[in-house]
């Protein structure tokens, strides 16, 4: 097919996508947006030029959420920095593969483009067997604890993970915690940004609000609250870059080569050290620390 001949068809499906991107809202339409952006996929395949894969493939678009201190835009919507930001930065400089992009979107809807799109990465994605037939991995680039938070006068008291199945929990779309939470048989209740967990905690509307730790202490700052505590760490997880699977396995093994570079010659943990979590840095895992 020409390119003139394509591009009436291409316009036509570009329509049919846009609007269907605008009907999809709330809980359950993070849900279809895969499915969604498989369909453009798709018709962007059967429609384009034998070129067309070649020259999307020459830069990576990279996903993340605003969930400092990780990864956050300013708030001019300029400037992006944060942990991840600058470690994806180095390790893609090192690699010599360009950046196209580094998009803020919603977290369920980061990881449903970076499933859906080739030449698409989601940054800071915890690595869990629900998802590690999803995604090619990049890392390990940090690792998180998982934590529920409740109100100072809420008398909650939490001493082991089952011990929060009376209550409802607040959490966002597609979060890791989810299929832990169900496996205990805990209640949840999702919105599409961490920031709105706290304003119904406070209003009473969720009685705990389960978050990894850092981002969450961020965000108590930042909204200035004071009378939110922790109550108890339920998981600890390894935080990689989660990328589409059309990812050549080589190109996987190279640039986890350059992670274990980064964190050998301390780069990655400068980095930490930089925003002050010198001590959240991964570590080189064991079997190559001892390795001759």
């Amino acid at each position: 097919m020409s390119d003139a001949a394509g591009a009436p068809a291409r316009e036509k499906t570009a329509v049919l996508v846009k609007r269907r991107m605008r009907c999809i809202s709330g809980r359950s339409g993070w849900r279809q947006l895969a499915a969604a952006v498989a369909l453009k996929g798709v018709m962007a395949c059967l429609l384009c030029g034998p070129g067309a894969a070649a020259h999307a493939a020459g830069a990576l678009t990279l996903y993340a959420l605003e969930w400092a201190p990780y990864s956050w835009q300013s708030a001019s919507g300029g400037k992006m920095g944060g942990i991840a930001v600058d470690i994806v930065d180095e390790l893609m400089r090192r690699a010599g593969v360009r950046i196209g992009s580094v998009d803020m979107v919603p977290w369920a809807r980061g990881l449903a483009l970076t499933a859906a799109t080739p030449d698409t990465c989601q940054l800071m994605v915890g690595r869990t067997p629900e998802r590690e037939k999803k995604f090619k991995w990049i890392g390990p680039i940090g690792h998180s604890r998982w934590m529920f938070f409740g109100l100072r006068d809420s008398k909650i008291t939490l001493r082991q993970l089952h011990d929060a199945r009376p209550y409802l929990v607040g959490t966002i779309i597609d979060d890791l915690s989810i299929p832990i939470l169900n496996a205990n048989n805990i209640r949840v209740s999702e919105v599409a940004a961490d920031r709105l967990n706290p304003p119904k905690l406070l209003r009473r509307r969720i009685d705990l609000w389960a978050s990894a730790e850092l981002p969450a202490r961020y965000l108590m700052r930042d909204l200035g609250l004071t009378d939110v505590e922790p109550l108890l760490t339920f998981a600890t997880i390894p935080m990689f870059v989660a990328c589409n699977t059309s990812m050549r396995d080589s190109e996987v093994a190279r640039l986890n080569g350059i992670i274990r570079a980064m964190i050998a010659d301390k780069s990655i943990e400068r980095i930490y050290h930089a925003y002050g979590f010198k001590s959240a840095a991964p570590a080189m895992p064991e079997r190559q620390r001892q390795a001759p």
